[in-house]
């Protein structure tokens, strides 16, 4: 976990560091739900959630942030960078919109902006790369309105016709 590190309020966000005590059933759901599991094929129980959690709070190159609620504190998501690269400049990015409610409500560009703009300027970020299957239109679309561009990089291998690499130039 980047040391520096302790939250990130957005306007109905607070991000922090996830810790083993995130990890509930509730997490565990979001992995199994129809439309996640089209594009994230992990499947963990609860212990392997944990340790999950764990092993990547534990490397120095990787900054995992809980997305909660600011209201309820309700827990909806994660974002995660691996590895954050501050001398070569980039940051490789994932994002899970677990609580289907929040899905389509514009929680990724919120989430994602203001992330972003903490790498830049703690970490010097220069650029976010991401993979995904170029099925997930949603994705796609918020990623642009963030500033993501299509963009072949060597950070990210696609292995597919599928999937495709997108890149915000900060």
């Amino acid at each position: 976990m980047l040391s520096s590190f302790t939250e990130i309020l957005t306007n109905r966000f607070i991000l922090r560091p996830l810790s083993v005590c995130d990890v509930s059933e509730r997490y565990v759901t979001w992995l199994n739900d129809q439309v996640t599991s089209q594009y994230i094929t992990a499947k963990l129980n609860l212990d392997e959630l944990r340790q999950y959690v764990l092993k990547r709070n534990a490397q120095m190159d990787t900054l995992f942030l809980g997305i909660f609620e600011k209201e309820t504190r309700l827990h909806i998501g994660n974002i995660k960078y691996e590895p954050v690269n501050s001398v070569l400049g980039y940051a490789i990015m994932g994002i899970l919109i677990g609580e289907a409610d929040y899905r389509g409500k514009g929680v990724a560009t919120e989430v994602i902006s203001a992330s972003a703009n903490w790498l830049c300027q703690f970490c010097n970020i220069k650029q976010i790369v991401l993979g995904l299957n170029r099925a997930n239109i949603a994705a796609i679309r918020a990623y642009q309105k963030t500033g993501f561009v299509e963009e072949l990089t060597t950070l990210i291998q696609t292995v597919s016709a599928e999937n495709l690499t997108m890149v915000w130039h900060l």
